[in-house]
């Protein structure tokens, strides 16, 4: 059954830039981009296209827009998006973005309501519905949703593209039950709310919403409230993950807008599904720094 549009009239005021890479997302889902450019050129006043070639294109397609186009949409997964952000974060004339997952799990889609077929994000994109969201500093990057270092960390950008075109998330499944069996520590201290804490973790996890992985992490947590949610995981069977479904009380949780983190790690910090910085860094929140189209629930 076809989900049935509302139209915001505010749209047909508005230039947008649709951006997207023959390289990104699902086949099956790269196969139905004419058919949703044309739908959404009826909506804005003007709808401009762009196929980058690069990551790197698309990042600097991202920073011309601002100041230019009202609304920039985007086709991609998870790292499509947090390289978006990585480009808009700075600016200060940022347009409202629109998301078409193409990806394999789009945690940060589901964060906003958008998630299931291209026609449901579509859809919102129409509707006009517009969330303000926190946008995550860390050291001299930006992420959207999630920072996160230790077992686990490296799954989303060490997972064969071919795997995940063949079998989907079941490919970062795999990988995390092969990842459970061998034993990671990260050593350091925390900085946070004036207390110092000092720690020892199979993984640390810095989220902004409520998803992680495909799997809801925390009903409470927001992505408007100028905070993020730091988790500490208690050493544990499975390297502490059987914690997050189970035994929540066996992980440590410090909410602030402001983070340093020294540890004794040598693998980069995961930032949205992409490599960060590795080591020492210092979190901060960007409180309410992009807006977002969403589904109406979200709206704030």
């Amino acid at each position: 059954m076809q989900e049935k549009a509302v139209f915001c009239e505010e749209n047909r005021d508005r230039k947008a830039l649709f951006l997207y890479s023959e390289k990104s997302g699902r086949a099956n889902i790269r196969k139905h981009l004419p058919e949703m450019i044309e739908e959404l050129r009826d909506c804005f006043l003007t709808l401009d296209v762009f196929n980058s070639p690069s990551a790197e294109e698309g990042a600097k397609k991202a920073k011309e827009a601002c100041g230019i186009y009202d609304v920039l949409i985007v086709f991609g997964g998870d790292g499509t998006m947090r390289n978006i952000i990585n480009a808009l974060a700075p600016m200060d004339n940022a347009p409202i973005l629109g998301y078409i997952n193409g990806g394999t799990i789009s945690d940060i889609g589901v964060n906003f309501g958008i998630k299931g077929s291209h026609r449901h994000a579509v859809n919102i994109i129409k509707a006009g519905n517009i969330a303000s969201f926190d946008v995550g500093k860390i050291n001299d990057e930006y992420f959207g949703y999630v920072a996160a270092v230790g077992a686990f960390a490296d799954i989303p950008y060490t997972v064969r593209r071919n795997q995940k075109k063949r079998i989907g998330r079941l490919a970062y499944y795999l990988k995390a039950v092969q990842e459970a069996f061998v034993p990671d520590k990260v050593k350091g201290v925390l900085r946070v709310n004036g207390q110092e804490i000092p720690f020892k973790t199979p993984f640390l996890l810095c989220l902004s919403g409520r998803n992680m992985a495909g799997f809801l992490v925390s009903r409470k947590s927001r992505f408007d409230d100028g905070k993020f949610e730091l988790y500490i995981t208690k050493p544990g069977l499975f390297n502490g993950l059987l914690h997050y479904f189970f035994f929540k009380m066996r992980t440590d949780c410090y909410i602030s807008d402001h983070f340093e983190i020294e540890i004794d790690y040598s693998e980069p910090w995961d930032l949205d599904g992409e490599k960060g910085p590795v080591g020492v860094v210092t979190i901060s929140c960007l409180p309410r720094r992009l807006k977002i189209f969403c589904a109406e629930k979200y709206k704030n």
